[in-house]
């Protein structure tokens, strides 16, 4: 019996820890079609390494709910990690201050959430430390490795969506789109998405309102869109401005318009449940977090890895949903978590 135990145990041991299902962009860019492909991840460390991972903000769901993805890969593979976040897509200045504040605090890499696509440039050329792309994408070159995914097709999806419900010939519908930041993040690539879904369909886009994801700002946009477009048929946005719409159109007892979420929170997931969010997408947050962790373990383990053990430019399948995710952990983060700032440090560490 004891021997039949250990036999087990030893298989248990050997099998990988565990399995990403991801694609893969074997070109080195988010341009292309990926392939799908089953990627086992590095092993746990045997000598700890500290990861600085930069992020816009930690104050939404999406972020947050990257953040736990990080951190539950972090302690599964034995890597420290020390996170920053900017203040914002507006704080290029302090997220190019932090690009060198993680060489300072004794960090192997970084893993920037970048808060502009090509602002950071000079930033990440002058770091002495690898800089792995985190979730937002970065100009050709910038970075060693990346983890996301393309928001153009973020746009497109949710666009094509729409386009199949209003096909060319059919009655015209009005569309107003909040893509997000004005200059960050993935927003010039999700509107350029959305508008080659759209084309030739009977739908005709209206307005595009820009600006921070911040519940106020989207807020303001979504009042002042429904008041100068009252027969308004379609309202497509990022997470906080589907939110805070459909919790104008309830105050007001508002059927219409309809309401479409480009990208995933809990509140989104509220609204597909109630009916109240018509589709959604979801690039699967969490496990993009988890997955970055274990891309930058990965490389600095091996930096001469073929792209088969360590791809670099990978992220998970993007999810279009009309229902609520049943199994939602690989997207959304619990519902008692909180920000994590550090992960086998010492706290209150700089």
């Amino acid at each position: 019996m004891r021997s039949l135990s250990l036999c087990i145990l030893l298989a248990l041991l050997a099998r990988p820890a565990l399995a990403f299902e991801v694609e893969h962009w074997p070109d080195g860019a988010f341009t292309g079609q990926p392939e799908r492909l089953q990627w086992a991840g590095p092993a746990p460390l045997a000598k700890p390494l500290t990861l600085c991972a930069l992020y816009p903000h930690l104050r939404d769901a999406y972020w947050l709910s990257v953040n736990q993805g990080m951190v539950e890969e972090a302690k599964r593979l034995g890597a420290r990690v020390r996170i920053h976040e900017a203040g914002g897509y507006g704080a290029l200045a302090e997220q190019r201050k932090q690009l060198r504040q993680c060489a300072d605090e004794g960090s192997d890499a970084i893993l920037l959430g970048a808060v502009s696509y090509d602002g950071l440039a000079e930033a990440i050329k002058q770091a002495p430390l690898p800089v792995f792309g985190l979730v937002n994408d970065l100009a050709p070159g910038l970075a060693i490795a990346q983890v996301g995914v393309p928001w153009q097709q973020m746009g497109w999806r949710i666009g094509h969506w729409l386009a199949e419900r209003h096909p060319a010939g059919s009655p015209p519908v009005s569309v107003a789109l909040f893509p997000g930041p004005d200059s960050g993040g993935g927003t010039s690539f999700i509107e350029s998405g959305f508008q080659d879904a759209i084309r030739g369909s009977a739908i005709k886009l209206v307005t595009t309102m820009r600006g921070d994801n911040s519940r106020e700002i989207q807020r303001t946009l979504v009042q002042q869109t429904l008041s100068r477009h009252p027969d308004l048929d379609y309202l497509v946005g990022g997470a906080i401005a589907a939110e805070v719409a459909v919790n104008e159109l309830a105050q007001h007892q508002a059927g219409h318009p309809w309401v479409l979420s480009i990208y995933f929170s809990h509140g989104v997931q509220r609204g597909l449940l109630r009916g109240k969010i018509l589709a959604a997408n979801s690039d699967q947050m969490r496990e993009q977090g988890r997955l970055a962790v274990a891309q930058a373990v990965c490389l600095l383990r091996q930096p001469d890895a073929s792209e088969a053990q360590c791809p670099r430019v990978m992220g998970p399948p993007i999810l279009t949903l009309t229902a609520p995710l049943s199994s939602p952990e690989d997207s959304l983060s619990d519902g008692d978590f909180r920000p994590v700032y550090r992960v086998g440090l010492d706290p209150a560490s700089p």
